[in-house]
């Protein structure tokens, strides 16, 4: 089973420096918004990325999905000081499951994610379960190389591996980004449920 994150290591999710590092704006092309959307940021932590996609939906909603209440309580203390131009919901993920419908999430985002579920097949199909036919997940995660952020290589996925899992959920890849394409450190990967 993958390593989970440690909430003793939120601070780490608030560095300014992941913005840099991976910017929302390429994030938001990625997703293809229109901006009436309803977008998943599954495994949100404290909303880092929740609030800055939230903006390019000033007509849809954002749910902010994790499975520690520590870090959903952090994003809803910022959301107390701030109002994203679309709606942002934080919700718990209690033993792989979201209380949203099937189909729910127009887009997927997943940050880092990957390596954490990737051999978990409950967390796989939720996701799954949770993104609309015809949907687009995007997800990007550290490559492997040499970077001066993030967990070490033996603990990202390699972009193969990338490939089985996302095939392994049933999705068609569209598109695969490079580091230095997207984010410094990060490969990005868009993928279509298939079905509309």
């Amino acid at each position: 089973m993958a390593e989970k994150f440690d909430p003793r290591h939120a601070s780490k999710l608030e560095n300014p420096e992941r913005l840099v590092e991976l910017p929302p704006a390429g994030l938001v092309q990625l997703l293809r918004l229109t901006g009436a959307e309803t977008v998943i940021d599954f495994g949100a932590g404290t909303g880092m990325y929740s609030l800055p996609i939230a903006e390019a939906l000033p007509g849809g909603t954002l749910f902010a999905v994790d499975e520690q209440q520590v870090l959903l309580d952090r994003l809803r203390h910022k959301l107390s000081e701030t109002r994203p131009g679309g709606r942002v919901e934080p919700l718990l993920n209690v033993d792989d499951h979201v209380p949203l419908p099937d189909g729910a999430g127009d887009r997927i985002l997943m940050i880092n994610v990957l390596h954490h579920i990737h051999d978990e097949p409950a967390a796989l199909a939720e996701v799954t379960r949770l993104l609309a036919p015809g949907g687009l997940l995007v997800l990007a995660e550290f490559a492997r190389m040499d970077r001066p952020v993030g967990p070490p290589n033996d603990h990202v996925l390699a972009l193969d591996e990338l490939h089985a899992v996302i095939a392994g959920m049933g999705l068609r890849e569209l598109a695969a980004y490079e580091p230095g394409e997207i984010g410094l450190y990060h490969v990005a990967i868009v993928a279509e449920k298939p079905g509309a």
